[in-house]
């Protein structure tokens, strides 16, 4: 069983403004690096935790065999979300590029009212995503145990939270990247936007 803790999470939605979906590419960056400091101390404080307990019930090599498992699981978690936080930047810079082509066309008379409408859509489906990113590079594993006995059944759930977490969070990018695909494609389809490259997946 995982304990997730989501402390930074709680403390900075309290002081995140309403518009956040609006703010700037240097007041998201900002408000990341604030939350992983955050989550770092918070990490920090687990871990120390686990290592008491590790120290009471386990032997030195399943310490350290528990001690490597465990961070390596935040470490996953911290490098797919900075990954998937990457592509979602790609994909808002990609539409605000698109939307101010649209706009362009638009004051030439043209009715682009169907592509408008995509973007809207893609961008409601980048900040679903966005949220989902967020929430997960908030969450902690931390190996559950109680006896010594237990520990590595404690290791494979908190293996296994993180890769359905990863998953799920993964599926609101793919959808995001979906929706901005379509609004590129509507573009195209009105013939008179030329496209813009494809967001990259890999996912």
């Amino acid at each position: 069983m995982r304990k997730i803790i989501i402390l930074s999470l709680i403390l900075l939605l309290s002081a995140m403004p309403a518009n956040a979906a609006k703010m700037t590419r240097e007041e998201r960056l900002e408000m990341r690096q604030e939350r992983r400091q955050a989550r770092i101390e918070a990490m920090e404080t687990k871990r120390e935790e686990l290592m008491i307990k590790l120290e009471e019930k386990t032997t030195v090599r399943k310490q350290k065999l528990a001690e490597h498992i465990n961070d390596q699981l935040n470490n996953i978690n911290e490098k797919s979300t900075i990954s998937m936080n990457r592509m979602l930047e790609k994909m808002t810079a990609l539409l605000e590029k698109l939307a101010s082509r649209v706009e362009k066309f638009e004051e030439r008379g043209k009715d682009m009212s169907v592509t408008e409408a995509a973007i809207v859509t893609a961008e409601a489906a980048i900040e679903t995503a966005q949220a989902a990113v967020d929430t997960q590079a908030d969450i902690i594993y931390t190996i559950e145990f109680i006896e010594e006995s237990g520990l590595r059944v404690g290791a494979s759930a908190a293996k296994t939270s993180l890769k359905a977490d990863l998953r799920a969070v993964k599926d609101q990018v793919k959808a995001a990247r979906k929706a901005v695909v379509a609004a590129l494609s509507s573009a195209k389809a009105a013939g008179q936007v030329s496209p813009e490259p494809s967001p990259e997946g890999g996912l």
